[in-house]
């Protein structure tokens, strides 16, 4: 028989304590000296069959009760949380053993705690939504700029005219690129954009003209084949075009969409302003909602083992990163004359904030009954497939494994997650599903 005791410790551990009585432990004795027995050839006898006292008496009393704890560790250990009703959130960890009697502490992780309070008092306010004639009036630019048309010219380049040419470019005999009718337009450089100046050389050149000149390029651009070199650019240019804007007047609204005047295309535009910025306004409320949700919790608490496997799963994040830059952790650590452990407690505030804010949204999904249903999970991936284009049917097979159904499932329930949150912030939430109160949590796990 196990005689079984559980003391909570901090952080959602369970310290158990376990005694056994002396015929069991008489049995777990003996049991391990066979095991040895069948491992190790013992003059006079067959594996297995020598007595209990000659394997004390050869190998020690110690050689076996160490053999011992392979059984105290998982088929006593087993029996013990079940009799103490506890399921481990994590591997547990053998603390202490003593004999005469038999007794082990081992210290069990059990499932986070998490106790939110009166969060469907949240509130939030959302910030009026307005739509003024500057932003319809650009919007109507931008539409008019997207139907212009680019009309051939007689005459030098200027800015904000066409370029229709061939290019040459290279460093020194290396050829670094050569395309033919490359259109180009002519925009003028803002004073604190970094990269090359193609423009001011070409201004000037009409239909026909032949041009060689010499453009530096920043150390910061992006192509290393470019970086920080003065590239010789050679360029024929074939025409010259002069850009066409359509008048803004019915005719226009017309031509863009199903619209009889301009009144109805700027109506519709500042619904589309007013939709935009409604979703924006509704997802900075969601995260302002979810931050006061969890600045609001009651009690957050998870086991010390759960929050070092999110920071092991870190560190090797990093060392994955790193490694497609050609360095591993080790290399990166030795450069930045850090030691892993030092890494480590500069991840912990920041996996420490994300499990928290993971808990609290999982104890709000479950206290709103959110889930998931399978239609929905099939219109995402539809919806994915037909963005995907001509790799759309490779993307759906891509996504059909268990691990992405799992992501594409937990992103759903997220965003029913924040809806849910910007419902309540407003006040919006149906009264009906007012929540029931928290149950009681296990005394084992306090």
């Amino acid at each position: 028989m196990l005689k079984v005791t559980t003391d909570p410790l901090e952080n959602c551990e369970v310290l158990m304590t376990v005694e056994v009585d002396e015929q069991q432990t008489e049995k777990l004795l003996k049991a391990a000296a066979q095991r040895i027995s069948k491992q190790v050839k013992i003059p006079g006898f067959r594996p297995g069959k020598a007595p209990y006292r000659i394997i004390v008496r050869r190998f020690g009393e110690e050689a076996v009760r160490d053999e011992a704890l392979e059984d105290l560790s998982r088929s006593v250990f087993k029996q013990a949380l079940e009799q103490a009703d506890l399921e481990p959130y994590a591997p547990a960890s053998m603390e202490e053993v003593t004999w005469d009697p038999l007794i082990m502490k081992v210290r069990v992780p059990v499932s986070p705690i998490v106790e939110l309070g009166d969060y469907r008092a949240l509130r939030l306010e959302a910030p009026p939504i307005e739509v003024s004639e500057a932003e319809i009036d650009e919007a109507l630019e931008r539409l008019q700029e997207e139907y212009a048309v680019w009309n051939p010219v007689e005459r030098p380049a200027q800015i904000d005219d066409l370029i229709v040419m061939d290019v040459k470019e290279r460093v020194g005999d290396e050829v670094l690129g050569e395309e033919e009718g490359v259109e180009y337009e002519l925009t003028e450089m803002e004073e604190d954009d970094p990269g090359p100046d193609l423009t001011t050389p070409l201004v000037g050149l009409s239909a026909g003209d032949e041009k060689e000149f010499i453009v530096p390029y920043p150390e910061t651009s992006e192509n290393p084949r470019y970086a920080g070199k003065e590239v010789t650019v050679s360029v024929k240019v074939h025409s010259v075009k002069e850009k066409e804007l359509y008048p803004l007047d019915d005719d226009f609204a017309q031509t863009v969409g199903d619209f009889d005047t301009l009144q109805q295309l700027k109506e519709k535009l500042a619904e589309d302003i007013r939709q935009k910025k409604q979703r924006e306004a509704d997802d900075k409320l969601a995260e302002d909602a979810l931050e006061q949700l969890v600045e609001n919790a009651e009690r957050v608490e998870w086991p010390k083992s759960l929050e070092e496997e999110e920071i092991d799963e870190a560190l090797n994040e990093q060392d994955r990163r790193l490694r497609r830059s050609g360095l591993s952790l080790d290399t990166y650590l030795s450069i930045q004359k850090q030691t892993r452990e030092q890494l480590r407690e500069e991840f912990r505030p920041a996996i420490q904030k994300q499990l928290r804010q993971s808990l609290v949204l999982g104890k709000f999904i479950e206290l709103e009954d959110l889930s998931v249903a399978g239609h929905e999970l099939t219109d995402r991936i539809d919806r994915l497939s037909i963005m995907a284009g001509e790799q759309g049917a490779d993307l759906r097979q891509a996504l059909a494994t268990p691990d992405n159904l799992r992501h594409i499932a937990n992103d759903l329930l997220v965003e029913k997650a924040m809806e849910r949150l910007v419902q309540i912030v407003k006040g919006e939430a149906e009264a009906e599903t007012e929540t029931e109160p928290e149950a009681e949590t296990d005394d084992s796990s306090q």
